[in-house]
């Protein structure tokens, strides 16, 4: 029993019991959080096409870690839960779309694509933290 209480004091006195994984300053990670954002309110108003335009977004440009798409899924779970409780009207398909224009360009600018030096048909290998 002693051990768990003195873990707990551990994490508590260093921070760790409380921080949160999307407050995180790291590079993109606020313009994953928007990403993520805009999710949860297509996926709230039922609109799928910017829904699946969002992932795609994800997909393309930021990488494959195991802390941005924790950090992807939150925000779109927060966005989808406070839309659900707030009752607030539905943005249109097209003010939707242009919302995830605009996070299309901070992605890129956060996230440069970067040149693929594989040949192609060649599968990259995953490091440890991508298979997870």
């Amino acid at each position: 029993m002693r051990l768990p209480i003195l873990t707990g004091l551990l994490l508590v006195s260093t921070g760790f019991a409380f921080a949160d994984p999307i407050a995180s300053t790291e590079v993109g990670f606020a313009e994953v959080r928007t990403l993520g954002a805009l999710n949860g309110q297509a996926l709230t108003c039922r609109q799928f096409v910017a829904s699946n335009s969002a992932k795609a977004l994800m997909i393309d440009h930021v990488p494959k870690t195991r802390r941005y798409g924790t950090l992807f899924e939150t925000a779109t779970n927060s966005a989808f839960l406070k839309a659900t409780k707030d009752g607030a009207p539905c943005p249109t398909g097209a003010d939707l779309e242009a919302r995830l224009a605009e996070s299309a360009a901070a992605l890129r600018a956060a996230y440069p694509k970067q040149v693929n030096l594989k040949p192609s048909g060649v599968m990259p290998s995953l490091s440890i933290d991508e298979d997870g």
